[in-house]
């Protein structure tokens, strides 16, 4: 069996790490592997190219809610140049699966994480035996009477450590380099050292994983999972050989979910790998003791989701519990320590006013973050903030999931009466024009 994966690039990484995380366990496995990167091109030559490879038997597409309008049509131009099995996973087609699994050329959904799903399907269409049965996986079985969805409960989850490293070898054979790995300023090479995050955010997927696990398979405690310490420092060792990693990149949900986990971690990271990396904190687990291990073990910078300056509103919409003055203390502490503070907020918010917008701009003044990263709030389907804008009708009509990045992400998403789109646009400007007053802004 030969699987390809579609990677699409717009103006994030190129790497994919649910692709690479695929990908290294159906190698594992003896499976057949390959990438097809695309960018926005025209259809034309989209099937130009899937008619030069060798036709693959299942073409595998990660799906972003950005990138479904764009995926969608291509779906069906795939389909017709190579007549393969199409099968779509990622955050869309777990949290959107009617819509997905209706497109009359998408043949299978995966829903949660994929690999063991994945792999049994493909063992199944090989050895010719029935794939409608899988857990994790809806399957569109056709007939002359019209087609038929069965739908599985997801498929129990893998301890981490039993997984395979992420496969980076699939990317650069692809025509990538490592350049293009990097997620952050500081070009590191990106790992994870678990999965899940035990935090329930509003306008966030995860919260809605956390629900569909408990629902359907697991208890949520399990959903969240870490990697052996020393698993993760033969990763990095295995990466500075064989690719000559000099930085890394944690890309987890939640690095410091266990204290205990992080301050072991740090120690021997320190003494055996001792190489610059950057991670994700909540400021509920910024603690002084864990800022100086994460310092002294060569993190250079940390990622704080701010989201608003507004407390209240903050608590009431978003779910963020923690107060300013945590946050405050958690840059200051950060400061102290020696580390770089990087502050990702949003505008544009449901019921947000233009005077709470300015708190959130006054709140980082206050805070003295190192960058602001900052975007306009695009609701995702499956979220507790996506059902509330939808039933208090504030969806804008038009398709607020542009496929490419900066400019065209600060296009308001929202029609509501609280801030007007050009209120929104003015601010966009306002977040632009924080550079001048010293800081680096990320957008």
């Amino acid at each position: 069996m030969h699987v390809q994966f579609m990677n699409y690039i717009s103006n994030g990484p190129a790497f994919n790490s649910g692709i690479a995380a695929l990908s290294g366990y159906l190698k594992r496995h003896g499976v057949s592997v390959s990438l097809m990167n695309v960018t926005e091109q025209s259809v034309e030559d989209l099937e130009r190219r899937c008619r030069e490879v060798a036709r693959p038997d299942v073409v595998a597409f990660s799906v972003h809610t950005p990138h479904w309008d764009l995926i969608s049509r291509h779906i069906s131009v795939v389909k017709k140049a190579s007549d393969a099995l199409i099968i779509c996973g990622g955050y869309h087609p777990t949290l959107c699966p009617q819509e997905v699994i209706d497109h009359r050329d998408v043949d299978v959904l995966c829903r949660g994480e994929g690999e063991k799903p994945l792999l049994e399907l493909l063992n199944c269409l090989e050895n010719k035996k029935v794939t409608h049965r899988i857990e994790g996986l809806w399957v569109k079985k056709r007939s002359l009477f019209g087609s038929k969805i069965h739908r599985n409960p997801v498929s129990p989850l893998l301890a981490l450590d039993e997984l395979p490293y992420w496969d980076r070898d699939l990317f650069l054979e692809s025509g990538l380099s490592a350049r293009d790995f990097s997620l952050t300023h500081v070009a590191g090479f990106p790992l994870a050292s678990g999965r899940g995050c035990p935090y329930s955010c509003s306008f966030c997927n995860n919260a809605s994983f956390l629900k569909m696990y408990k629902d359907e398979a697991l208890s949520e405690n399990k959903y969240i999972r870490k990697r052996s310490v020393d698993g993760v420092i033969e990763e990095c060792r295995f990466l500075m050989d064989r690719y000559g990693a000099s930085r890394f990149e944690f890309w987890d949900e939640m690095f410091a979910s266990d204290r205990q986990w992080t301050a072991k971690f740090c120690e021997k990271y320190q003494k055996e790998i001792a190489r610059p990396f950057i991670t994700a904190l909540r400021v509920e687990r910024a603690e002084e003791t864990t800022l100086k291990a994460l310092h002294d073990a060569g993190c250079k910078c940390i990622f704080v989701g701010v989201e608003a300056g507004n407390e209240a509103y903050r608590k009431k919409y978003l779910n963020r519990k923690m107060s300013n003055e945590t946050i405050k203390e958690a840059f200051d502490v950060s400061k102290r320590v020696g580390l770089e503070r990087f502050a990702w907020v949003m505008l544009g918010l449901p019921e947000e006013t233009p005077a709470m917008v300015q708190e959130t701009i006054d709140f980082l003044h206050e805070i003295q973050p190192d960058i602001i990263g900052w975007s306009v709030y695009h609701p995702l389907p499956g979220t507790e903030l996506y059902r509330y804008c939808r039933d208090k009708g504030y969806l804008s009509s038009e398709d607020f999931y542009p496929y490419h990045g900066a400019p065209e992400y600060s296009v308001p998403a929202l029609n509501q009466p609280s801030i007007s789109r050009a209120e929104i646009t003015e601010f966009c400007n306002r977040f632009r024009d924080l550079e001048k007053s010293g800081f680096r802004v990320n957008q």
